[in-house]
């Protein structure tokens, strides 16, 4: 009989974590031998998905690999190392957890570690399964056209967004397959990998995890609000694996984040998730990095200028391929639409082929412009330059009228304003209200907005780019 830790689980080589875990289907006979409930599904059934194969063709930064060369990595990738993030974080609160679920619900059983863990790596894995073409890029200029699905847990009138599709993705397409596991990766114990009889991952709990904004829902279990922060807070486990994946990818040093400190020192409370003070400083350093990642990368100068070419083409490029329709109302069809073929048809409308002075919306066609802008980014030649740039760090509001008026005014078609700004610090009783500080007294300690203050609230790169081509 093979030793059921090694049977039972795939390891994935992985630059940033070393090696990822991934739990297989075991038979019937295997799980018994090996005292774990015997299972109709595993984590490897939901990679093996189309959802979540899709992601290979998502990349994980849109247009900056066309600066930085050696980032080609994907949204899955990303999606498996938010996956380990999330069980290595499940698996260190699981005991605090239990503790204050037994304070504030006294009698009542709490969940088993199993049924913990493997919600939020579910969660991880699919927090990004509703990203379309260029990812944040589909959101702003497809995606925001269309009202998100009616929710009375928020407020009407919110834009769709890629958590919006990922959420009807988790719960319409992947339901059955979550609520089918039974276990969570670890050494083979069943005191700590399986689910107690009868437990199940809810799919509403997991999409409840990965909305955006936070959804405020009492029915939900106490243990999976207290949960939501990691996917939705101050920091979560998606940002501690893309800051690290993305540097390491971009071949850019950001600096040390040391995610096992901040990990070490945060617990659940009766207040909720909550970090200890000698945590804040890891913190600190995390959110640092981050930063730095936004200035030298994701805000990068010519990222920014590919970006504004992309603007002018994006939209009408998914409706010559995808029809005008929203894609939470046609989630079949919206799998089959990603990277490689949008770029597929960018090529050919670069060609000279596929063009059209009056396309129709689904014909594949675009306009003799819009093909010509496709040629130039596929050739990494924007039409637009920097000229000027200024930078500022602010606390509250719009961002510093007298930073912006040293651009100048923006002249359509020849001169434009680009304002790229990033959340840098969290601020405000909203971010302090998602992780609670604890003193080494015990005692609640200094606000975390407070106790970060060092960091700007937010950093704005402000630049005038003009069109270097003339047209």
């Amino acid at each position: 009989m093979r030793p059921a830790r090694f049977a039972a689980v795939n390891l994935i080589s992985d630059p940033i974590h070393g090696y990822i875990e991934l739990t297989k289907r075991l038979a019937p006979d295997d799980a018994r031998a090996a005292g774990l409930p015997v299972e109709e599904a595993a984590e490897e059934d939901v990679l093996d998905t189309p959802w979540l194969q899709r992601l290979r063709r998502i990349s994980q930064l849109q247009s900056a690999r066309w600066v930085f060369p050696t980032a080609e990595h994907s949204r899955f990738t990303h999606g498996l190392g938010v996956m380990h993030e999330a069980g290595l974080w499940a698996r260190h609160l699981y005991p605090s957890l239990a503790e204050a679920l037994a304070v504030v619900d006294p009698g009542m059983r709490p969940p088993s570690e199993g049924l913990v863990v493997e919600t939020l790596r579910v969660a991880g894995l699919l927090h990004d399964v509703g990203h379309g073409p260029f990812a944040h890029f589909f959101d702003d200029h497809v995606l925001a056209a269309f009202p998100a699905p009616p929710d009375g847990r928020r407020a009407d009138g919110k834009p769709l967004t890629h958590e919006d599709l990922s959420q009807l993705i988790i719960e319409r397409e992947l339901g059955d397959l979550v609520r089918r596991l039974r276990r969570a990766p670890g050494d083979g114990l069943p005191g700590r990998d399986a689910f107690a009889p009868g437990e199940a991952i809810d799919p509403a709990w997991v999409a409840f995890l990965v909305a955006k904004p936070p959804l405020d829902d009492p029915a939900m279990p106490r243990w999976v609000r207290w949960l939501q922060p990691l996917l939705s807070g101050v920091f979560t486990v998606d940002n501690l694996d893309y800051v690290r994946r993305d540097a390491y990818l971009t071949g850019v040093s950001a600096g040390p984040v040391d995610a096992e400190r901040l990990r070490r020192y945060a617990f659940i409370s009766e207040r909720g998730l909550t970090l200890h003070e000698s945590g804040v400083a890891a913190l600190e350093m995390f959110l640092t990095a981050r930063l730095f990642m936004y200035q030298q990368v994701y805000f990068h100068r010519t990222v920014r200028g590919i970006d504004l070419d992309l603007g002018e083409v994006f939209a009408p490029s998914v409706r010559a391929i995808f029809g005008e329709g929203s894609p939470a109302d046609d989630l079949r069809r919206f799998a089959d639409l990603d990277e490689y073929a949008l770029l597929h048809q960018a090529a050919r409308w670069g060609r000279g082929e596929d063009v059209s002075l009056m396309p129709a919306p689904g014909d594949g066609r675009v306009t003799p412009p819009v093909a010509g802008i496709w040629r130039r980014i596929l050739l990494r030649r924007p039409r637009w330059r920097a000229e000027a740039e200024v930078r500022a760090e602010y606390e509250s509001g719009p961002p510093p009228a007298d930073a912006v008026a040293t651009l100048g005014v923006a002249e359509p078609g020849r001169v434009t304003i680009d304002l790229a700004i990033v959340d840098a610090r969290p601020a405000g009783a909203t971010a302090d209200a998602f992780l609670a500080v604890a003193g080494r007294d015990g005692r609640p300690g200094r606000p975390l907005s407070a106790a970060l203050g060092r960091l700007p609230a937010f950093a704005l790169i402000g630049r005038r780019y003009v069109r270097a081509d003339g047209e």
